[in-house]
């Protein structure tokens, strides 16, 4: 179940019984919720129109997507909201590709500053879902507040390897942090996975100035975006977090260029780790951050035994 039920939705907000006073009562029950009446129209207006353009791409009439939708979707987990999200739009899309669409492997890339607890929840044994996110975790002692946010949480049973979490444990990342996770970790993976199509669940809440207190700028999301667009995969992207509007503005707009631009595959390929052994180049996770490059090499350990990439 991709959210949480709909059958206690569609009771809470009929319009017969429906008013602020049930709403609160129902939102308290979970992390960060606010209802309105309009609350459970507007979240399936956003799955639907995110199944609709993901649609679109995979039937090649689009080359890839961007879908400016509210509100988010990767908190929302199995029968549990939170987190401002009802309805989980990137697994929602993922599960109508693959059941309507034909789409047999999917990557879902996550670079909110929140763990996507909900998204992980939904494909923790699903072995064709493979969920990757870098986020702030802190041990659990960041927003959602979970434990298995971090490096172990590999997946389960046939889904064992399929999960990958760079939990950060300390504020601040930036440009160069990323950059690593997608060099060292995130790119090799993906090659070896080799996805029929690609979501991102795009939150800009790192964003410098925003409220995640990272400090990643507008310009390296676009360069995030034209490596994975290297592995020459259509690409749909769903607006998650992202709090200051002069902020997420630019971060989005770096992010469509970057779609838009045909040649963005060819520049945004990154190094790899056998590239720069040859030229004798130090290791890049020994050119950023101590902290962050020990919660990278965490992930990598974890994982070490399911990709022959690591």
């Amino acid at each position: 179940m991709i959210c949480y039920n709909i059958d206690r939705l569609d009771k809470v907000f009929d319009c017969n019984c429906c008013n602020e006073e049930r709403l609160d009562r129902e939102a308290e029950q979970y992390k960060s919720m606010y209802f309105t009446k309009d609350s459970l129209k507007e979240a399936k207006k956003a799955a639907a129109s995110l199944c609709s353009l993901v649609e679109k791409v995979v039937q090649k009439d689009l080359d890839n997507g961007f879908a400016v939708i509210r509100p988010p979707g990767h908190h929302a987990e199995p029968g549990l909201a939170g987190g401002y999200c009802v309805i989980n739009n990137v697994a929602v899309a993922a599960a109508y590709a693959r059941a309507k669409l034909g789409v047999e492997k999917i990557l879902i890339v996550d670079w909110d500053v929140h763990h996507g607890n909900g998204t992980q929840s939904i494909f923790l044994k699903d072995p064709s879902v493979l969920y990757f996110s870098a986020h702030r975790w802190h041990g659990g002692n960041f927003f959602p507040f979970l434990s298995n946010g971090g490096p172990t949480s590999i997946g389960m049973g046939e889904g064992e390897g399929y999960n990958m979490n760079v939990g950060w444990t300390a504020k601040g990342m930036g440009d160069d942090e990323y950059l690593a996770v997608w060099e060292r970790l995130l790119m090799p993976i993906a090659k070896e996975f080799n996805p029929d199509l690609i979501l991102v669940s795009a939150g800009f809440d790192a964003a410098d100035g925003d409220l995640g207190e990272c400090h990643i700028t507008p310009e390296c999301y676009g360069r995030l975006t034209r490596s994975i667009m290297s592995l020459d995969t259509p690409i749909v992207c769903a607006l998650e977090g992202g709090y200051v509007r002069s902020i997420l503005g630019k971060c989005v707009c770096s992010v469509v260029s970057a779609l838009l631009d045909r040649t963005s595959a060819k520049e945004g390929q990154l190094e790899d780790d056998e590239d720069r052994r040859e030229r004798g180049d130090i290791d890049v996770l020994d050119t950023i951050s101590s902290t962050a490059a020990k919660n990278i090499r965490a992930t990598i350990a974890a994982h070490k035994a399911h990709w022959s990439c690591l």
